[in-house]
């Protein structure tokens, strides 16, 4: 299986106003290069590059970095199968769901519990009363008990929101992202790409998943996304 990500160019910065006038957020647009993601299972880690939710994309992180408020998809592979992992940089956490998402495994054939990421809808606020949680949260999982395309833990578009840590203070935000999948064969593509996302600059303050708004401005930005490959 491989596994690749795509950057895109293109996004508009928003500064919102009135009762959201503290959340900065950023819109992707869909000009497309390309980028590998994170993959460890092939002896000498293959690196990709974190999503940072603070900034837009002429200022994202290096291949590799993973910093405060950023985040970045992993695909494990193992005798049970093929996963991919929304994982975090360091000082962040995301929210993680309640409700477990079932996978099933050679030794676990009606499935295996797996958290995926909470799930949040426009305008829902994200703060200290979210389920943050330490560790990764399941994206996809597939194996030959599951067939293709394998589970899910998130909708087509899905948005998770964000706790980081920034000069010894708690800031939240969110991340929306696109799945798109394509079946053919014995082949399953998954592209994951970025949407929005932005964060509440008042420290302790809850974030509010704020929607793109009509008519901005185009500025540069990012979009990631990943293909994977069952062989």
């Amino acid at each position: 299986m491989k596994t690749h990500a795509i950057l895109a160019a293109g996004t508009i910065s928003i500064i919102a106003s009135g009762l959201y006038a503290d959340m900065v957020v950023f819109q992707n647009n869909n000009t497309v290069g390309a980028l590998r993601a994170f993959n460890p299972n092939f002896g000498d880690t293959i690196l990709g590059q974190a999503l940072d939710i603070t900034n837009a994309a002429d200022n994202q992180p290096g291949i590799g970095v993973t910093p405060g408020g950023s985040l970045f998809l992993m695909q494990i592979n193992d005798f049970t199968g093929q996963y991919l992992w929304l994982g975090t940089g360091t000082v962040t956490r995301t929210a993680e769901s309640s409700i477990a998402t079932l996978i099933p495994t050679p030794e676990l054939p009606f499935g295996e519990a797996y958290y995926g990421p909470t799930l949040y809808n426009d305008f829902d606020s994200i703060g200290e009363e979210a389920n943050f949680a330490d560790g990764w949260r399941i994206i996809h999982g597939m194996n030959n008990l599951t067939g293709a395309p394998g589970v899910f833990s998130t909708d087509d578009i899905f948005t998770v929101g964000v706790e980081f840590e920034r000069e010894g203070a708690l800031h939240y935000g969110f991340a929306e992202f696109k799945r798109t999948i394509e079946v053919f064969g014995g082949q399953v593509d998954v592209s994951i790409a970025p949407v929005r996302w932005g964060y509440n600059d008042i420290a302790g303050e809850a974030a509010v998943v704020i929607p793109a708004p009509a008519g901005s401005i185009a500025l540069i930005g990012l979009g990631v996304g990943f293909s994977r490959r069952r062989r």
